[in-house]
């Protein structure tokens, strides 16, 4: 009975924020895991892969609820967003990343590869994005698909955030697949069931908090860097035996521009950045590649708005939003046009081509 009035009390006055996601509590349909609701194909928008571990189902579209907004995501065959081809294209180029890439927080029409594709006449942008991927993964997926898609050029985005620390995840899996597959048994549901409830969630927090486990190192560890560095030279390798170009991109994550005194699980997300960053250009220098660094292209994006760079992030999902993609893009459309990848006709300015209000959520026809 205590538990059931703690329960009730922290769902009526939510003191500690324990759902943040204004759009699921403005949502007009059922929602499967609090933040999906799917069109075609479900429950599950993850399943598990005998080589990368995980990857979107194939064959889905779905609403996706975060923050205040709604995104529509549509995955074909492979599991990836966008078609691997156009018709209106005579050149394809593959693009490799996690979430920032595949698009979380925005519809079709504005992630990355789509807001390329939709600027080049010629040329049409693989998707080959998967949240929660690292640098291991994006090579496999690499391999998996370079012989399916005819290119010449490669674009990786790593994400400074976490890429290192997810290879040392995917290894783990690597070693040891049955133990940590993505497959929950009985017992991990019901633990998932009973964390989501608010007074799971105090009790998580506070466990967490007390015991100090999600305070991530300030720097990476020197297996993170080895695996790190062998990662980019073994890409780097395989698309030169395609007789291809690899460009590497760093994306910032939006710690780095967290307030002094924001509570957070890295104490120090900026030099940690830094880290990475210097990682990234000792492998360019190493392997030949070329390599842009997007955070000065975001701060320098909010000094001329007049607004903080963290505010170019989702919240409290710090994905990219929409019209932080065509900053993105825009930067890197123009390395392209420089290194004769592409041309491009990039719009004046950010065009929000298709957007879903989430109280009033309607599958698209067809």
């Amino acid at each position: 009975m205590g538990l059931l009035i703690v329960e009730v009390g922290l769902r009526l006055f939510d003191p500690l924020d324990f759902q943040p996601h204004a759009s699921r509590d403005l949502a007009n349909v059922s929602l499967v895991n609090q933040q999906h609701y799917f069109c075609e194909g479900g429950p599950k928008h993850i399943e598990p892969h005998p080589v990368t571990n995980s990857r979107d189902t194939p064959n889905q579209s779905y609403f996706e609820f975060r923050n205040d907004i709604v995104s529509f995501i549509n995955l074909n065959e492979h599991g990836f967003r966008g078609a691997f081809d156009d018709a209106d294209a005579s050149k394809r180029v593959v693009v490799l990343g996690d979430s920032f890439i595949r698009g979380t927080l925005s519809d079709e029409t504005e992630t990355i590869p789509a807001l390329l594709s939709q600027w080049s006449r010629d040329t049409h942008f693989v998707n080959l994005g998967t949240g929660g991927h690292g640098t291991l993964q994006h090579l496999l997926t690499y391999e998996e698909f370079k012989d399916e898609v005819p290119h010449d050029t490669v674009l990786l985005f790593v994400f400074n955030g976490n890429d290192l620390t997810d290879n040392m995840r995917f290894q783990t899996w690597q070693d040891d697949p049955v133990t940590h597959s993505i497959e929950l048994s009985m017992t991990d549901k019901l633990k998932r069931r009973v964390v989501r409830t608010y007074t799971g969630q105090l009790l998580r927090r506070s466990s967490k908090m007390l015991s100090g486990s999600e305070q991530l190192s300030s720097i990476p560890s020197e297996e993170e860097r080895d695996v790190f560095l062998q990662s980019l030279a073994s890409l780097s390798a395989a698309v030169k035996g395609k007789g291809a170009r690899l460009l590497v991109f760093s994306l910032p994550e939006a710690g780095e521009f967290f307030e002094d005194g924001t509570p957070s699980f890295r104490e120090d997300h900026a030099g940690y950045g830094d880290e990475v960053r210097s990682l990234v250009e000792q492998a360019a220098n190493d392997n030949g590649f070329v390599y842009l660094d997007l955070k000065p292209v975001l701060v320098e994006a909010a000094q001329a708005r007049g607004v903080p760079t963290l505010s170019l992030y989702g919240s409290p999902d710090h994905h990219l939003l929409e019209q932080s993609n065509f900053i993105v893009a825009n930067a890197v459309a123009k390395l392209l046009n420089s290194e004769r990848v592409a041309e491009f006709t990039p719009d004046a300015k950010f065009v929000d081509r298709t957007s879903f209000d989430p109280a009033n959520v309607v599958c698209p026809a067809g």
